[in-house]
């Protein structure tokens, strides 16, 4: 169940679809203007593990899923 990108003709809005292998003729409709005129986008692959490298770290605060999870879950003693 692949989500692709796709960025509407008419709007420019951008927006993500759902596709299923059994609906791929499935008419792709923009939620902004309703438009039928949009073209899907090349999308970054998207990468799953445990590594700390399949986490980009968030530039707002500085701080990794790591610190973020360890500071959450605190060392386990009381």
């Amino acid at each position: 169940m692949p989500m692709y990108d796709y960025r509407c003709k008419q709007c420019g809005d951008k927006f993500e679809e759902l596709i299923f292998s059994w609906n791929k003729e499935k008419e792709i409709i923009c939620p902004n203007c309703s438009s039928k005129d949009a073209e899907r986008l090349m999308s970054a692959p998207v990468s799953i593990g445990t590594s700390s490298r399949s986490f980009p770290q968030d530039p707002s605060d500085g701080t990794s899923p790591e610190q973020c999870c360890r500071a959450q879950q605190g060392s386990g003693f009381s």
